[in-house]
């Protein structure tokens, strides 16, 4: 088996990131899940991990917490998802990816496990047998602690069988509510099944219905629960294109002048639960954390696809926003950092998004929309998109092509402008594609 065999032996296993037939949530049976560990040896009870879980900021937030960790001189895996150009970025220690050559020797022993018949019977899902694959690969590699990004919901999540010193509950909004529940509380409780208890939880600030549901299962499993805007306080220093500055006072303890080159005022919060989780370790699993850890840990954090600057004159951002609260949160992220310069999008979405109501962020913010379609069997075809931005009010420009989309929105703008690429980590994928080796498309 190759990596290419390995990438086809993955494929041949129900993979619900690109298709939304099943049912929830039936499908996700942690007993598989349990049964398919205990073949590799429970390898998630190797080290110690924590739980991301929440509607958005799960990756950028288990990012800075990986990073912290990893300068404390340990190894620091971190599993998370979806890809962007390799599934080999979901696995990671000390932020580097898996090799292709254990990729495929991890495959191969997952293999050799799934041809049984009662695996054939009752066949894992992609997710399931790619979260087994980290979990082994960090066992292997004497990882000391895993920070591990839940997928869908958290209460019946794969990941969800690794026992964890702490969780963190990242803003929970209205996402796949044909899944989780069509309110927010309903969405809460898929979230806070990660609690198992007497663990520490940190949250980003929720509205008030998802407050309340992490309240009432902190307290039911005698877990502690510490919420940024609450115990954890914030405040900026200042911000300019490329930074942004910060302090963060925590109940374990207090950090000053923290320096993150991930953008936004959601990224500061992100970075205040990382922060508020590496200084609560110390008193759950006995593992300190210098402030210099922390300083350095910030500044290092990087997270693909997430306010990600790739050219110059015109700036060209890509972000996967894809719902209307993060296309709402980006479009004030790119104003405050950005302030004054026109914006431009190019936007592809997936079927199952609320392309209305992203539409009707846009709509006041931006000079032109270039409607496109990513390379994914769940991509909205751009045609219909490009029809519900008129119905949303806007004059939309058509290039299903993302490099002619991308081509479009460069040749209107100005060396001054924004271009803002966004609707779908999908599309990100497909204009990171287009980059040369050095990341970056240069002047244009």
């Amino acid at each position: 088996m190759d990596f290419r065999g390995a990438q086809e032996y993955l494929d041949s296993f129900a993979n619900y990131e690109r298709t939304r037939s099943f049912e929830y949530p039936e499908a996700f049976d942690l007993s598989r899940m349990r049964s398919l560990a205990k073949e590799l040896g429970n390898p998630q009870n190797a080290y110690d991990s924590v739980l991301i879980a929440g509607s958005k900021g799960k990756g950028s937030t288990a990012a800075y917490l990986s990073s912290i960790l990893r300068m404390e001189d340990v190894k620091v895996g971190l599993y998370t998802s979806p890809h962007l150009l390799s599934v080999c970025e979901r696995i990671c220690i000390n932020g580097i990816p898996i090799s292709e050559a254990r990729f495929v020797e991890s495959a191969l022993e997952l293999r050799r496990i799934t041809d049984a018949a009662e695996w054939r019977r009752d066949p894992p899902t992609y997710f399931e047998v790619l979260t087994a694959m980290a979990f082994k690969h960090f066992k292997d590699l004497k990882v000391r602690w895993a920070v591990i990004e839940v997928g869908l919901g958290g209460l019946y999540d794969s990941t969800n069988i690794a026992p964890a010193k702490a969780a963190a509950i990242t803003p929970i909004g209205l996402e796949h509510t044909d899944l989780l529940g069509k309110t927010i509380p309903k969405i809460a409780v898929q979230k806070a099944g990660i609690i198992k208890g007497r663990e520490l939880v940190v949250s980003a600030p929720q509205v008030r219905e998802a407050e309340k549901v992490l309240q009432d299962a902190c307290r039911e499993r005698e877990a502690e629960l510490v919420m940024v805007g609450r115990e954890t306080q914030v405040q900026e220093r200042w911000h300019d294109e490329r930074e942004q500055a910060f302090d963060v006072r925590t109940p374990y303890g207090d950090s000053y002048d923290l320096r993150t080159t991930l953008l936004g005022e959601h990224q500061i919060e992100n970075a205040a639960v990382a922060v508020t989780l590496a200084r609560g370790l110390e008193e759950r699993a006995r593992f300190k954390v210098s402030e210099a850890a922390i300083k350095q840990g910030v500044a290092a954090a990087v997270w693909p696809g997430r306010l990600e600057r790739v050219s110059e004159a015109p700036v060209v951002l890509l972000d996967g926003a894809h719902t209307p609260d993060s296309m709402r949160r980006l479009l004030v992220a790119v104003k405050r950092h950005f302030e004054g310069r026109v914006v431009r999008v190019v936007l592809g979405l997936s079927r199952d998004k609320d392309a209305a109501a992203i539409l009707g962020e846009l709509r006041a913010e931006v000079a032109q929309v270039v409607v496109t379609e990513a390379s994914s069997p769940r991509a909205l075809p751009a045609r219909e998109l490009a029809e519900a931005a008129r119905a949303a009010g806007l004059e939309p420009e058509l290039h299903p092509d993302p490099e002619r989309a991308l081509a479009a929105a460069i040749a209107s703008a100005s060396p001054d402008d924004v271009v803002l690429v966004t609707g779908s980590l999908f599309l990100v994928a497909d204009v990171q594609r287009l980059l040369p080796p050095h990341r970056m498309f240069g002047a244009v």
